[in-house]
């Protein structure tokens, strides 16, 4: 049984036209089915507005879809609850509270006793690289490392599934990479169930088990891309890599083409890649 179970997912809002001032039906999702196993990493791309954020506030059990189901581990999902936890850009951390306070609030939430809270704090504060910054406040950290403290109070309270609508976004491009890492190496470490919404096709090919293409308005699945690539993976090693290259451009001509029986190549290593893509071969 998979881990989570999404079938024939459908999501509409009431907006108002702004010129007739009517309200009429936006349709942000539409026969959206998935199912991702236990412990897999799985990103999402697409376009914008093409409902990646719908669908993770649905997995969330912030918003109810308006027909279809989600299940995980069997169990139908009907609001919020600590099984899951959820990484935004925006890292939603209380400025009143120090880091290790931050990390806690998810323990305090599931009432672990409070004399076992310290430990776990600082385990999953030095998971995330930040030793020495227990007693700071939010705004005496950089962007990276409030995502950082972000990650480590999600994971704390020991959630099956993580979340992360573009957790890297409003970070430099240095830091983006050395929080691509940590987070390889986070999952590596814990083999949380991460789902990952992106707007970047290298990121979602650097991280994932499975990339879900989505096309535009309204988002439905295009294509699953399976990444062959080995693991562990890093960013460094990545960019120079051929297969690596030839999956992103594959992907980006998936979301440039508007034909959903657009075909695209997995790439697997050296050799083969090279046997099955040849340069200048459309994919």
């Amino acid at each position: 049984m998979a881990k989570i179970e999404l079938s024939n997912l459908r999501q509409i809002y009431n907006i108002r036209n702004p010129v007739t001032k009517k309200l009429e039906n936006f349709v942000a999702l539409d026969d959206f089915s998935l199912s991702i196993e236990d412990g897999e990493f799985v990103a999402i791309v697409g376009p914008s507005g093409c409902g990646k954020s719908t669908f993770l506030d649905i997995v969330s059990g912030l918003s109810k879809p308006k027909s279809g189901t989600i299940h995980i581990d069997g169990q139908i999902v009907k609001g919020p609850a600590l099984d899951r936890g959820f990484i935004m850009q925006g890292y939603a951390l209380f400025p009143w509270r120090t880091v290790i306070r931050n990390v806690a609030y998810g323990l305090e939430v599931k009432h672990v006793p409070r004399k076992n809270r310290p430990a776990i704090c600082k385990e999953f504060i030095e998971l995330v690289g930040l030793t020495g910054f227990e007693d700071r406040f939010p705004n005496e950290l950089s962007g990276g490392m409030r995502q950082r403290v972000a990650i480590a109070r999600s994971l704390a309270y020991d959630p099956q599934v993580l979340l992360m609508d573009e957790p890297f976004a409003a970070v430099d491009a240095q830091t983006r990479e050395t929080l691509q890492d940590e987070l390889l190496s986070i999952w590596e470490k814990t083999k949380k169930t991460i789902i990952f919404v992106t707007h970047s096709i290298e990121e979602a090919v650097l991280l994932a088990d499975r990339v879900v293409v989505m096309t535009p308005r309204p988002g439905k699945i295009k294509k699953v891309v399976d990444i062959k690539l080995p693991r562990p993976r890093s960013a460094a090693e990545m960019r120079v890599s051929s297969d690596f290259k030839w999956i992103t451009h594959g992907i980006w001509e998936l979301l440039q083409n508007s034909a959903d029986e657009e075909p695209i190549k997995r790439a697997t290593t050296g050799a083969a890649l090279a046997d099955e893509i040849a340069p200048g071969t459309q994919i």
